[in-house]
């Protein structure tokens, strides 16, 4: 009776032990780098470098007007939706510069330091491996993506209480962009790098250098020179995944409209804060991109199907 208890409890470990090995991989990754302090000096120095720039462009769109022979000056708030989409695709491409560096190597990590094939003598389903892998990686990203706009709301509310007409942060319109630009960018690059550096392994630097060039390329080139001639075309500022043309075009509807009635810079600041702080429109970007990322999990789903479990040599 005893052995019959011990076996049937023995099985029941060796059951349990085998269950959700998505869990466990995904588990086991989030161990491997929450233990890692070197983890924790990066994101530390993350969070404290995004301060640093967010505080730096506060207030750096200046408008102003002539009232008789006054010179009026007054500013658009950094964190208010109309600042933001000024500054917002500079924080994406900081994020941008760190991202592919935490999940691409979720799988070449193990082929470069040649423990590729005694993992994959265990009986770890390879769709647990990939996924698993890739799912851990995006876990930290979003992390960083979460810093991001905890530094906005953070910083945001503390220059409104310490500069003087600083606007509070409007928290809808934040997350408003912040779920529509940062998060959707986050899942696309974090899926791009993953993806293309599983089907080619002996690239991986190689995709981890495409990717930043094209986002800045995205990000910073075309806006600069479309920004100088004419406005962009409908279709690129809905289906910009770097949100550098789609900031650009959604501007247009944060122009500040100067008039005579204004006569001082209490004036001024008031008419700049009924603008800056309007929601942002939706219609026509916010579902292209959100589609975007999803498209990115399909270039996920191709790399966990074409995985080999083992190859004919070590490189």
């Amino acid at each position: 009776m005893n052995t019959t208890v011990l076996t049937a409890t023995s099985q029941q470990t060796r059951i349990a032990g085998h269950q959700y090995p998505l869990t466990r991989v995904v588990t086991w990754e989030l161990r491997r780098f929450l233990a890692s302090r070197l983890f924790w000096f990066q994101a530390l120095g993350f969070w404290g470098f995004l301060l640093l720039i967010i505080w730096a462009l506060h207030a750096s769109d200046q408008t102003g007007t002539v009232a008789g022979s006054e010179q009026l000056s007054a500013y658009v708030a950094g964190t208010s939706a109309g600042g933001l989409l000024r500054t917002l695709p500079t924080y994406l491409i900081i994020l941008a510069l760190l991202l592919p560096f935490v999940t691409a190597d979720g799988v070449t990590r193990d082929q470069q330091r040649r423990t590729h094939e005694l993992l994959m003598t265990t009986a770890l389903p390879t769709w647990a491996y990939v996924w698993g892998r890739y799912l851990a990686g995006l876990m930290m990203s979003l992390g960083l993506a979460l810093l991001l706009l905890a530094s906005i709301l953070g910083m945001g509310g503390l220059l409104h209480l310490t500069v003087a007409d600083y606007p509070l942060p409007q928290i809808d319109a934040v997350l408003l962009l912040w779920v529509g630009m940062v998060f959707p960018a986050t899942i696309l690059v974090s899926s791009f790098g993953f993806a293309l550096s599983t089907l080619f392994p002996r690239l991986s630097t190689l995709v981890k250098v495409v990717i930043l060039v094209a986002w800045m390329v995205g990000a910073l080139v075309l806006p600069l020179g479309l920004g100088k001639t004419t406005p962009p075309p409908a279709w690129y500022v809905n289906w910009d995944p770097t949100s550098g043309i789609t900031a650009l075009g959604l501007r247009l509807s944060y122009a500040i409209h100067l008039g005579p009635t204004i006569t001082n810079e209490a004036q001024l600041q008031q008419l700049i804060l009924t603008v800056e702080n309007k929601m942002p429109d939706i219609a026509g970007w916010f579902a292209p991109h959100l589609l975007l990322a999803g498209l990115s999990l399909v270039l996920v789903l191709i790399a966990a199907l074409a995985f080999k479990r083992s190859r004919e040599t070590l490189s």
